[in-house]
């Protein structure tokens, strides 16, 4: 009954659908954005940095009283690994990560997501509370076992300029901004982190070229004395069991703790003679610059910015925006937004492409099979509340938009065409067998009714488990669900009223057509017949 009024009601059944259509696109501007969902596999790393020349010692007690209070308070962690200080020569692994006196790792597991209530998301910004508690603490991160910072996703701010005050205070001052950024009174960035460390403290000895030249000593050997003494050198190897170990020979540590010391090392000159390292030269205490890095030949320093749990990227890139746009920057430095954000970007067009190809793609194969370009237009006409389906969708659950929810999209292209298949299939059908275009129209909704049904619900249960997320990592396909789901259920419903309808008001423009030509042919043939009657 519903598909014979749509029928003969034909301009108001399309203007309605056209108004649905354009109405759901109001709601893009409510769909949050990401690259790819964070999934809670139950891990975090914490990286945590004291001042810069912090003893060992002074890391180590720091680093255990926070292992202590995570422990206590977070009852989710199930381990906790922690490393502190300078990795050692034999050890190259840890000598290709950042490591240093004042510098703690901490790897810590988490129970299964069944055993515990809170997320890994919630998780982590309880360890960044506890963390921030402590003063004596310069920085920290704080990432989430997906390899997210700060267990979501995150935005890099490229500042680019020669001087390093200029982009130092530049830096600051943004980084100061993010983090007191609210949206609707909430914190949008958890946490900023700068790429440029703080300057380095370290002793230097500086040799006395006249001192060695009259010792008889070159640069090159005197420097062997201290490095020998401080970092040892390989003397032997001590073999067992098929294994082969350095034997490093080196100063005793209680010997070398102060500078004093250091000055009181022994050299050997070729003529035999001791001497004391504070004879050839003198020890300066200074600050190592921090590492210059460079991007497209500049100067960069880098600002990760990182959302608050429940954040979606876009929200951090659009508050990222709002602060650069509202500071004033001098002339000579200039800022981009890379990062998650970057990537986002870039795989969106690629996706959109992709997503082009796919509807010209289908186009070609339903008019190979129809042998016309007009069914296919008609049938495509379903794909459009696809797209209204997954808007809805996405808002109403408020799952941002990502690479994974695109994918669904794209397959919910091939997917809900073939229900306009089916209805026009059989159509054709039955106005072969002599039957009108209302009637046709009418009977093939109602006999195909069924099957779409069919088709349709098997996919959309088939996808519900996913939907819901059930089960571990959910979290990557739960938007794909909710988008097939979503944009099938609505763009079926649709589809059963609007593609009969559109095939009715074509083949009805097809027929008013035709018998208009026929009319000017009969007129015509009567007019050859008898021109005088017609005059």
């Amino acid at each position: 009954k519903l598909l014979g009024r749509a029928v003969r009601h034909r301009r108001v059944t399309i203007f309605s659908a056209m108004g649905l259509f354009l109405v759901s696109l109001l709601l893009f501007p409510l769909i949050k954005f990401e690259l790819m969902p964070s999934q809670d596999i139950g891990f975090v790393d914490v990286f945590i940095e004291l001042p810069v020349g912090s003893g060992t010692d002074r890391s180590r007690d720091v680093g255990f009283d926070i292992d202590r209070r995570l422990r206590e308070e977070i009852p989710e962690i199930s381990t906790v690994s922690m490393s502190v200080g300078i990795a050692d020569a034999d050890n190259a692994w840890a000598s290709m990560q950042d490591n240093g006196s004042n510098i703690i790792s901490c790897n810590i597991g988490l129970v299964p997501r069944a055993e515990r209530k809170r997320s890994q998301e919630e998780v982590s910004e309880h360890i960044r509370r506890i963390i921030g508690q402590y003063p004596q603490v310069s920085s920290y991160t704080v990432r989430s076992g997906d390899g997210n910072a700060q267990g979501g996703n995150s935005v890099e701010i490229d500042i680019y300029g020669h001087n390093f005050d200029e982009t130092d205070a530049v830096a600051r001052t943004l980084r100061q901004k993010l983090i007191d950024y609210r949206l609707d009174g909430k914190p949008v960035v958890s946490a900023v982190s700068l790429s440029r460390k703080d300057y380095t403290p370290e002793l230097r000895f500086v040799f006395d070229r006249q001192r060695l030249a009259d010792n008889g000593l070159t640069l090159a050997t005197a420097s062997s004395y201290l490095r020998n003494a401080i970092n040892g050198t390989v003397a032997s190897y001590y073999r067992e069991e098929g294994n082969e170990y350095d034997i490093r020979v080196s100063l005793d540590p209680k010997f070398r703790r102060s500078p004093e010391d250091i000055g009181n090392i022994l050299v050997t000159t070729p003529q035999g003679r001791t001497l004391r390292l504070s004879e050839l030269g003198r020890m300066e205490e200074a600050y190592t610059p921090p590492t210059i890095d460079r991007k497209d030949r500049s100067r960069v320093i880098t600002l990760s910015v990182s959302g608050s749990p429940g954040t979606a990227l876009s929200d951090v890139s659009d508050a990222a925006k709002a602060l650069l746009a509202d500071t004033d920057l001098p002339d000579n430095i200039t800022t981009h937004l890379g990062g998650t954000y970057e990537t986002q970007q870039e795989t969106n067009s690629e996706l959109t492409l992709l997503l082009l190809l796919v509807l010209i793609l289908v186009f070609i194969v339903m008019a190979s099979q129809f042998e016309s370009m007009r069914l296919p237009f008609v049938i495509m006409f379903s794909v459009p509340f696809a797209f209204t389906g997954v808007f809805l969708g996405l808002v109403l659950t408020q799952i941002p938009l990502g690479s994974m929810a695109f994918i669904g999209l794209i397959m919910l292209v091939g997917i809900v065409v073939k229900n306009g298949i089916v209805l026009i299939d059989y159509t054709l059908l039955l106005r072969e067998r002599g039957q009108g275009v209302t009637r046709a129209v009418v009977r093939a909704g109602r006999s195909r009714l069924r099957p779409v049904l069919m088709t349709t619900l098997t996919t959309v249960l088939g996808m519900m488990p996913m939907a819901i997320g059930v089960g571990e990592e959910a979290e990557m396909w739960q938007s794909m669900g909710v988008t097939v789901v979503f944009g099938l259920s609505l763009s079926t419903l649709v589809t059963l009223v609007l593609i009969p309808t559109m095939y009715a008001a074509m083949e009805a423009r097809i027929i008013v057509s035709r018998r208009k030509k026929l009319a000017r042919k009969i007129e015509r043939k009567a007019q050859a017949e008898n021109p005088h009657t017609m005059q």
